[in-house]
């Protein structure tokens, strides 16, 4: 999985052009979240237009875009824009949480989206939020069950902020997916809580459902180079790879070797989704 920032989509448009059609980001990723939309005060969701013009029909061009390759393009929204705004999410999440949960199963549907990415990060301790969060993601997840539609949700790596590792065991029988946010702070050979291996410790039973983030701006990273990050993934066999994000500012993450390897991964789903 990768996602495109509402500020990335020029850069986003060339990188992907710019890349081999058999070994390269088209070839190899499973799903393109569309981080194009934000939450209201009243419940509802916006198309983001802070960067520029935003429009059906750009979002419209990256779907079919997607569809034509056989990958899922998903609404991501997010509480950005100038730092994370955990009062504007929980304006959705916590006081209006039907009324957001009808309005991005609804947007999802009109622009033919395959799913919803939440990317609804807060910057602290917030835990006593938790229950809101999660009976809003079980809201949701119903909706979009129901239309053939997937959901994942964006969580940091460990224990800090929110939603974080705490929250995992109850968001996974929830979600298809969920990404982890530690980019260049965990690694495949770091230790403790930032090793690879300790993210799939936590999400023991579900982690076919586990998409570890890696850093595309970085060559290396924790001691390792992205090559290396990502053929541990491979080996390992169980997780998935996010990856923030497609504008691929690192040359590494613009070779084909690379995407032969993440290639693999998305083999690796391709068969769990034809069984």
């Amino acid at each position: 999985m990768t996602w495109i920032p509402a500020y990335g989509i020029a850069k986003a448009k060339v990188r992907l052009n710019q890349q081999s059609t058999e070994a390269g980001p088209a070839s190899a990723i499973t799903h393109l979240a569309l981080q194009f939309w934000t939450p209201t005060v009243d419940g509802g969701v916006a198309q983001v237009t802070k960067f520029g013009l935003m429009s059906d029909a750009i979002i419209g061009e990256w779907r079919d875009w997607s569809h034509s390759r056989g990958i899922r393009a998903l609404l991501c929204v997010y509480n950005g824009s100038g730092g994370w705004d955990w009062g504007l999410a929980r304006k959705g999440f916590a006081e209006h949480p039907q009324p957001f949960a009808d309005a991005l199963a609804a947007e999802a549907e009109r622009l033919g989206l395959d799913g919803v990415d939440i990317d609804l990060e807060g910057d602290g301790p917030f835990d006593g939020d938790k229950p809101a969060f999660l009976a809003f993601v079980q809201s949701l997840s119903e909706k979009l069950h129901g239309q053939g539609k997937q959901l994942f949700v964006d969580s940091f790596s460990y224990i800090w902020n929110a939603p974080n590792q705490h929250w995992w065991h109850d968001l996974f029988p929830l979600v298809d997916g969920l990404t982890t946010m530690g980019y260049e702070e965990t690694g495949s050979t770091a230790s403790g809580w930032r090793a690879y291996s300790a993210q799939v410790t936590a999400a023991w039973g579900s982690v076919e459902k586990l998409l570890i983030g890696m850093p595309s701006h970085l060559d290396r990273w924790c001691e390792v180079g992205a090559i290396d990050q990502v053929a541990w993934v491979v080996k390992d066999g169980g997780p998935g790879l996010a990856i923030w994000d497609v504008q691929l500012e690192s040359e590494t993450w613009r070779t084909p070797e690379i995407w032969r390897q993440i290639a693999l991964i998305s083999r690796k789903e391709a068969k769990a989704d034809a069984k």
